[in-house]
């Protein structure tokens, strides 16, 4: 290797690490679905919307809430179908880190020219740092709302570069993410705003880079956006009580003075962590701006907006504060928005010809190891997990037993049933105990509840054996066609027709 190519090998290093860390990351996801059999229900779910519009179920439809458009305004989703269509759970994780890697590439193109080391490693640090891989983990499987890092940093990204098409592709592909992505546009556009105004004119009163006709056209158009949304919701679920409608009922039944006040210091603790572990990235750039208040404003003001949408959002599960702003899809967005304001501020400040505090290395540094401590409290994910995730004797039985995933379940009694499963034709139901959901992730399985959600005479019933006198939510067909498949631990009924065409 020539000399001058030896020396540039740290920064091939140094640019070429995230994208590695975002190959282990597949990895991960894939040893914590398959290895660790995790309760994957909002992946599932997920999965679930995005294609099964492609196989001829009822858009936004799934095997646990039903009809889920009377819920969310998850349309980006579907889009996902035709990637999750031909690689089930694992496509949600593919798509996710395609987007990812994309937005690493081009903030990557867009500061090379200069000094980028600081910048580089700050966006790593909110794109795949402690509080990203978090987020990432997600215990509860997936969540649409995990689109909105990447995307809202490419959003950021072609605004600050003022390339209005790919503003216009990726706004679009943000708003149809959910009801509450236009607050997210919002903030991000307002940020944007003050920020030009303010290069234009640093000595500017605050007061007037704030409040003034483009910042309110921003509000309006975006209050006009957010209430078609809601009244959309609205309009879908008819009669029905809306989520809103469901939390105050919740709150008024279970809730007190005290409990409410409790809860709201909690939650309120909790966000200030995750706000504070951002907020330490921008110092550096304030410090040397003439009169930074107008972006300071804009930008803590939002998160606080950005934080009461949030605490709303999270009264439907009170008191419970993990599922507010901890829980990974919230804490996410917030993230997000966070790391979009740097994004424009640091290309557009350095365009203007301003340079972060020549410290700015330090903060980067403290800010980094806050980050890390702080991430137990900032994002809600079972702390056992971690343990098992970096356990090198079990990744090593995984890669051997398992294939790094490509030869799931190979211990019984899972490998009986994904035997039956990779046979039962696409778009069919069964139903099944809940910890073997996993299992069937390339068809519709409904656990067993009082409220099956079933639209087609399902290909397969399981039952556990030592549960068929106890558990009164087993029920049995009705219907002739059904042949029982031999196991010592199940009671499996099979769809006779589909069972004698495969297996006799």
């Amino acid at each position: 290797m020539p000399w001058s190519n030896f020396r540039k090998l740290p920064n091939y290093l140094i640019i070429g690490f995230p994208f590695a860390v975002l190959l282990g990351w597949f990895y991960l996801k894939v040893y914590q679905f398959q290895y660790l059999n995790e309760n994957f229900v909002d992946g599932l779910i997920a999965l679930q919307l995005s294609r099964g519009w492609l196989e001829g179920r009822p858009v936004l439809f799934d095997t646990y809430y039903g009809s889920h458009w009377l819920h969310h305004n998850y349309y980006f989703i579907l889009l996902t179908g035709f990637v999750t269509k031909f690689t089930g759970l694992y496509g949600l994780f593919l798509i996710y880190l395609g987007l990812l890697g994309t937005f690493l590439a081009k903030f990557y193109c867009s500061i090379r020219s200069r000094v980028w080391y600081n910048d580089w490693f700050i966006i790593l640090l909110f794109s795949v740092g402690p509080i990203a891989y978090h987020v990432y983990l997600d215990n509860y499987g997936w969540h649409p709302e995990q689109y909105f890092l990447p995307l809202l940093g490419l959003f950021a990204l072609s605004l600050a570069r003022r390339k209005w098409v790919e503003v216009v592709i990726w706004g679009l592909l943000i708003l149809s993410i959910k009801e509450t992505a236009i607050v997210l546009l919002c903030g991000v556009l307002l940020f944007a705003s003050v920020l030009s105004s303010f290069i234009k004119n640093p000595n500017e009163r605050w007061e007037r880079l704030v409040f003034n006709r483009n910042n309110y056209l921003i509000i309006g158009s975006s209050l006009l956006i957010f209430g078609l949304g809601m009244w959309w919701l609205s309009y879908l679920n008819g009669p029905h009580p809306s989520r809103l409608g469901q939390a105050i009922l919740l709150i008024q039944k279970k809730g007190s003075f005290l409990l409410t006040i409790a809860y709201t210091g909690l939650v309120a603790f909790f966000s200030s962590v995750t706000l504070v572990a951002a907020y330490l990235f921008f110092v550096p750039w304030w410090r040397v701006l003439p009169k930074p208040r107008a972006i300071i404003v804009v930008f803590v003001g939002f998160c606080f907006v950005l934080l009461a949408v949030f605490y709303i959002e999270g009264l439907l599960y009170f008191p419970e504060p993990n599922m507010s702003i901890r829980y990974p899809a919230r804490v996410g967005s917030l993230w997000a928005y966070m790391m979009s304001c740097y994004v424009l501020m640091c290309i557009r400040l350095t365009e203007a010809n301003f340079q972060p505090h020549y410290n700015q290395r330090e903060w980067l540094l403290w800010a980094g190891l806050f980050q890390y401590f702080i991430t137990p409290m900032a994002v809600s994910n079972a702390s056992s997990i971690h343990g098992q995730m970096f356990s090198i004797k079990k990744n090593l039985l995984f890669v051997q037993h398992n294939r790094a995933g490509i030869k799931p379940y190979v211990k019984s009694p899972a490998k009986a049933l994904y035997d039956l499963a990779q046979r039962l034709p696409k778009g069919c139901e069964i139903v099944c105990p809940a910890e073997y959901v996993n299992v069937f992730q390339n068809v519709y399985a409904n656990e067993w509840s009082f409220d099956l959600r079933i639209l087609t005479r399902p290909y397969l019933y399981i039952y556990e054996k030592k549960d068929l006198n106890t558990n009164k939510k087993y029920i049995f067909p009705k219907k002739e066609g059904y042949i029982t498949v031999p196991h010592p631990q199940f009671l499996i009924l099979a769809d006779s027709v589909w069972y004698n065409q495969h297996f006799k």
